[in-house]
């Protein structure tokens, strides 16, 4: 239910890491696009659709890759983004290795 309207700068800055974005996507244009574009080996999400939309999901991509045609496999790709937190952090660490 706070998710009508584009989020504020204290949501916003939640996420202070320089490599994370944060989408307002009141269209669903990107999340049409991320789910269009789902496929092995990204895993598949074990939530976050509503009305067959994604909604509310976390996204970690690899290091080099690039959003062109059809959006690259992600490495994590679930929400609900509040309990992604240690999720997140043990994907990036995996990259980093």
């Amino acid at each position: 239910m706070t998710d009508w309207r584009e989020p504020g700068g204290s949501v916003l800055r939640r996420l202070p890491d320089s490599r994370a974005k944060q989408f307002w996507d009141s269209n669903h244009l990107v999340a049409a696009q991320l789910a269009k574009d789902a496929r092995p080996p990204q895993p598949q999400p074990g939530c976050c659709t509503r009305d067959g939309i994604l909604w509310d999901l976390a996204a970690v991509y690899p290091p080099g890759a690039v959003w062109g045609e059809a959006m690259p496999p992600a490495v994590l790709f679930d929400g609900a983004v509040v309990n992604m937190e240690a999720d997140i952090e043990a994907a990036v660490r995996k990259l980093q290795r």
